[in-house]
């Protein structure tokens, strides 16, 4: 930890660079003009959805202020849709065109749109339907932009910005995240709860899992002629899990996320778009850059970041691993002699030795199995034979597991801090099973919730 002094210099440097954006905020919506025209069809649009009304909103002016440096083109479509509170404290929803230093607002006619809750999927449907029909593409990428506490959705109350879980270091002159208390938890000795994704401060509302999934069939069917998302992009926390891929995969082609909580300027929005800058581009090129710049944008500030892309269309090869992975699991913790099963797979998870996250719980998968795979000689069964047998396809299934993830995850960065990381996370607890964990897409069709539940008894 910091002594008081850097503390109170890294507040206040917080909020001085929150008070400007708060100006710059005011700065675009003096400058944006009006604008309603349809446009022609483009090859890409870029759709965010910034759900600002939180203690985010000091980095939304900044974020679109990087979107307007590279701006629409012959190729691309950018456009946001704001929730956000201001002067007066009154809630807003702005949708937003934005060109080259320029932002247009598209709905100051339309009171209808004008106040709207982020946390409400129906919300998100409208955004798309405004996003598809007035700036048709050929290829859709869909950016949530707030928090994120991947798949587990606690159930009330307000969250916190994961920049308060970084300290500054000034030795070597980064940030350093501090991952002696878990995000939930700490979120809980604030007697404060957080969600899923697009946290509404005036309603309280915000996109669980399930609403989210809802809202993403809506637009499948509705916005895209039941066609995908070329890329939903999570600029939030703790998305890059196996449970959101889960999800997602019927809904877009290409997962992008984080494994670890973001500091709150997320991502680079001029890094991000500069390979339209000269002409369009493929949707795994498009990923690939962002993780990229991702990469180049944080690897200066702090060794804590991560940021990967997934093809989702081999999701179901993986969630069949970790399936059989789960069976097999079960089987040697029924056939145990003197817990061994039990004791190799608890050591296999030890926070000192796999690469976890600020929230302990989400384990990096390929590293976890890697640790399983080292720790299958301390697997003792009653029954020698059977005890060949289970090791023996257990090796294997890890084996094929990890490959798949270097295959899924296409384009993975991380810091030094989190350098075995492979870019997608899977919740095992070391206690209990969180009561929103059950409720989950990828609980309800794995057999992994079954292996947790026999592992924690």
């Amino acid at each position: 930890m910091s002594n008081n002094n850097n503390t109170k210099n890294t507040q206040n440097k917080s909020f001085l660079i929150y008070a400007r954006c708060i100006i710059l905020f005011l700065i675009i919506c003096a400058q944006a003009t009006k604008a309603t025209a349809t446009m022609p069809v483009k090859d890409w649009t870029v759709i965010v959805y910034m759900a600002a009304d939180n203690d985010l909103k000091g980095f939304a002016a900044q974020n679109i202020k990087q979107m307007a440096e590279i701006g629409s083109n012959q190729y691309l479509n950018i456009v946001v849709e704001l929730h956000i509170r201001i002067s007066g404290n009154q809630k807003v929803t702005r949708r937003y065109f934005i060109e080259q230093n320029k932002i247009f607002h598209v709905n100051a006619d339309d009171p209808w749109s004008q106040k709207m809750d982020s946390g409400n999927p129906d919300t998100l449907v409208s955004c798309c339907q405004w996003a598809t029909t007035d700036y048709p593409a050929n290829k859709y990428a869909l950016i949530l932009w707030n928090h994120g506490t991947g798949p587990l959705d606690p159930s009330m109350g307000r969250i916190i910005n994961p920049t308060e879980l970084f300290t500054y270091n000034a030795t070597i002159n980064k940030f350093e995240l501090d991952r002696t208390t878990g995000f939930l938890e700490f979120v809980d000795l604030y007697n404060k709860i957080d969600r899923g994704v697009c946290w509404d401060d005036s309603t309280g509302n915000y996109l669980t899992n399930q609403k989210l999934e809802a809202a993403l069939k809506k637009i499948k069917n509705s916005c895209l002629n039941n066609n995908k998302l070329n890329i939903i992009g999570f600029d939030a926390c703790l998305m890059a899990t196996i449970e959101i891929a889960n999800l997602a995969k019927d809904y877009a082609n290409i997962l992008v996320g984080s494994q670890e909580v973001e500091l709150g300027t997320g991502l680079n929005y001029q890094r991000t778009l500069n390979i339209f800058q000269y002409g369009t581009t493929d949707e795994k090129s498009f990923a690939q850059n962002i993780v990229k710049e991702f990469g180049k944008t944080y690897q200066p500030i702090t060794n804590d970041y991560t940021h990967s892309a997934m093809d989702l269309s081999k999701i179901v090869q993986l969630e069949t691993n970790i399936n059989n992975v789960a069976n097999l699991l079960m089987l040697c913790l029924d056939k145990q002699k003197n817990m061994s099963v039990y004791n190799a797979i608890r050591a296999s998870q030890d926070r000192r030795v796999c690469t976890h996250f600020d929230e302990p719980t989400y384990k990096d998968l390929h590293h976890l199995y890697k640790n399983l795979q080292a720790n299958l000689v301390n697997f003792s069964l009653t029954d020698k034979t059977e005890e060949i047998t289970l090791k023996t396809q257990l090796n294997q299934a890890f084996d094929e597991g990890c490959a798949l993830i270097k295959t899924i995850a296409f384009a993975n960065i991380s810091g030094t801090n989190l350098k075995l990381a492979q870019g997608i996370s899977i919740y095992l607890p070391e206690t209990r099973i969180h009561p929103s964990y059950p409720k989950t897409k990828f609980a309800a069709t794995n057999q992994w919730i079954m292996f947790l539940n026999h592992y924690l008894s």
